[in-house]
């Protein structure tokens, strides 16, 4: 096995529009750079690309730009390529939406520099073994769906409003760790998973929030002395579109650190460097990619419209869900350009004993469990909001129990579990239990 790592500073110019939220933001200067940060791994002609990008998402044509420049430069299959945003809310633009305006200049530009991210990888790519563990970070990331006492269920109720009853869905505490040594035995780089809502930041300045503090103090943990090139280190956000920082039952949480940024990434960070120098990795070959497009329906467009009507209409309906209500209301143009049946395509990459597959939106949490608990030998994850953009991702019963995310996207109910499904039949054929 060979293992390389290479990253881009992918921070856009003062003036791009910022994603996130209802409302156009101008950029007015930078608190941190954004990252596309890459892993290649390879056995034989064998390769497979890993990367993580601070934008809030991408859209399938961005990927397919990038894929492209990879496969005419380096050879590596499209299928072989998994690109996954943190998605950061301080970083540019990505989708078309009415009231934001996306820089396409920008975005031919991110494409160009995420494809260099992952050549910089592959030309530094040198033999490797490998170690993966796991470790756990309690208390920085919870469920921001609740059932309330009226038998409905709302998207961050606000903390310590005695209306809650319970969480409606799990958090998923754990960090997964792939360490990579050189020939010479030394360390060379870490990819580490973990799942959290990338918004903790707000405001007009570029950030790549949690996972790019993250990012940096792994590197500054274990950088060894005298390496000739810096330490790699790519952190995947995991499946986490109903998981965020805030602990309703905690009212004093926030007094206690500078920023939710600091405290999730330290966290973060301090358990992978735990792990990471708890491994002892050896060598292993298995390195592959597949992929397959599955068919995929959204709710018919009249339907999904008189829905967020009858939301509007309904007192016990909360906040957050109303809101997005009314916008589906302004932007019923937007989405009746959706097409109604879709492909989209899976991909699930392994290396060693470790299998990433990717998520195209979203992904509630429990997607991301689902995976996992479907191999329990390995080492499973899923990359939210990789190779493509299908917007919210909830599960079937979510649909039934209403709320934002559910209310906010157009995919039928069985969406994710279908995604799920193909995610594990792929890594299955991948393991050899076929």
């Amino acid at each position: 096995m060979q293992a390389g790592f290479g990253e881009v500073v992918i921070t856009p110019p003062m003036g791009t529009g910022m994603a996130g939220y209802f409302r156009e933001r101008l950029a007015e200067g930078i608190i941190d750079d954004l990252y596309s940060r890459a892993l290649v791994v390879s056995q034989g002609d064998t390769h497979v690309a890993v990367v993580s990008t601070d934008l809030i998402a991408m859209l399938q044509e961005d990927v397919e730009a990038v894929k492209e420049q990879v496969h005419k430069r380096l050879g590596i299959p499209k299928t072989n390529v998994l690109i996954g945003a943190s998605h950061t809310h301080t970083g540019p633009v990505v989708h078309r939406r009415p009231g934001f305006v996306r820089d396409e200049d920008y975005m031919r530009t991110w494409a160009r520099l995420t494809a260099g991210a992952i050549e910089i990888a592959f030309r530094n790519r040198v033999d490797a073994t490998l170690g993966v563990g796991k470790g756990l970070v309690p208390g920085v990331s919870y469920n921001r769906r609740f059932l309330m006492k009226n038998g409905y269920v709302h998207t961050n109720p606000g903390v310590g409003n005695p209306d809650i009853v319970k969480p409606a869905g799990p958090v998923d505490q754990e960090v997964t760790v792939l360490r990579f040594d050189g020939p010479d035995g030394v360390p060379i780089g870490v990819l580490a998973h973990f799942s959290c809502h990338c918004d903790t930041v707000g405001g007009n300045l570029f950030s790549a929030d949690w996972v790019g503090v993250a990012a940096e103090k792994i590197r500054t943990a274990l950088q060894p002395k005298g390496a000739t090139r810096p330490f790699g280190v790519v952190v995947l956000n995991g499946a986490s579109g109903d998981i965020n920082q805030f602990n309703v039952n905690d009212p004093k949480r926030r007094q206690r650190w500078p920023s939710y940024k600091e405290e999730i990434g330290m966290a973060v960070a301090g358990e992978a460097v735990r792990v990471a120098v708890s491994l002892s990795p050896k060598p292993y070959e298995e390195v592959g990619a597949a992929a397959k497009e599955i068919t995929l329906e959204r709710i018919p467009i009249e339907e999904f419209l008189e829905n967020s009507r009858k939301a509007l209409e309904d007192p016990k309906v909360g906040r957050m869900e109303k809101t997005v209500a009314e916008v589906n209301k302004q932007r019923a143009e937007y989405h009746a350009s959706q097409p109604d049946r879709f492909q989209q395509e899976i991909i699930c990459v392994r290396i060693g004993p470790a299998l990433i597959t990717s998520g195209p939106g979203e992904m509630f949490t429990q997607l991301g469990l689902d995976f996992k608990a479907a191999f329990p030998d390995a080492y499973g994850m899923m990359a939210n909001l990789s190779n493509g953009y299908l917007g919210y991702v909830p599960t079937a019963k979510a649909f039934e129990e209403g709320g934002y995310e559910p209310r906010s996207t157009r995919l039928k109910p069985g969406t994710g579990e279908a995604i799920v499904e193909a995610g594990i039949e792929l890594g299955k054929k991948l393991m050899g239990q076929e």
